[in-house]
């Protein structure tokens, strides 16, 4: 017996996936402020392996052009959940930022034919679960482009985040997916701009927090049936420590 588990422990043991596809708001999700993703990365340990694939500065046009080399068949076999986070450059205004602006059908369409695709690729619907963007702190953000050389009115509003959120929202529901409204989330709360870090647009801890609880709770959901890979210490036979890690593999 101990020969067998010895056999198992010779083969690799890949642990099941959480992939976060998105923009800046997913690509800092490791640092102090935008601490989201490394709170969500903490709470799976050893069960989900967190896969970050945010990208600065993207939209969801350019996102769809990529989804081909940032999943494939055999990644999204291995997913037990795909978050999709965009919105916060989408919704620029056309006449100020056309670099980054997708009009509001064109996000929606595309975050469904995101979907779809993600599915095609084996990916249920009930594992894919969209973030809406949060709001923007207007004289912040203006003040950050203004401090960045930039012109000050290509500042967003939260009139158009909330539209965008919102698409968000029925792009989610078209294909039976889950959805967080992050913006309306932080909008119930009075003092809403303490989740936005200095620059307005981006997640202060706060927001990295309330964002991190509210995507927990939905992939606790989703990853239920995924166990601890590898038995505590504890639980380890430390004369015939093979046997208890044989149980795992």
């Amino acid at each position: 017996m101990a020969d067998k588990a010895g056999q198992a422990l010779s083969k690799l043991v890949k642990w099941p996936k959480i992939l976060l596809l998105g923009d800046s708001q997913t690509q800092g999700g490791y640092s102090e402020e935008g601490c989201w993703v490394s709170m969500v990365s903490d709470h799976f340990q050893r069960k989900c392996d967190v896969v970050n694939r945010g990208l600065e500065g993207y939209n969801v046009r350019w996102l769809k052009e990529l989804l081909p080399a940032l999943i494939d068949e055999d990644l999204a076999y291995e997913c037990q959940a795909v978050t999709l986070f965009l919105g916060s450059n989408d919704a620029n205004t056309p006449d100020r930022n056309p670099e980054h602006h997708v009009p509001l059908q064109e996000f929606e369409d595309s975050l469904i034919w995101i979907g779809q695709k993600l599915m095609e690729l084996g990916v249920d619907a009930e594992k894919i679960i969209f973030i809406g963007p949060p709001p923007v702190d207007e004289e912040l953000w203006r003040e950050s482009l203004i401090k960045d050389g930039r012109p000050g009115e290509h500042g967003m509003r939260n009139e158009m985040l909330n539209d965008y959120s919102a698409a968000c929202g029925n792009a989610a529901k078209c294909i039976g997916a889950g959805f967080i409204d992050l913006y309306s989330d932080m909008m119930q709360h009075e003092d809403w701009k303490k989740y936005v870090n200095v620059d307005g647009l981006h997640l202060a801890k706060a927001g990295s927090q309330l964002l991190a609880r509210l995507l927990i709770l939905k992939l606790e959901s989703i990853t239920q049936k995924c166990k601890q890979i590898f038995p505590g210490y504890q639980e380890v036979d430390n004369s015939c420590h093979e046997l208890s890690f044989h149980s795992y593999v």
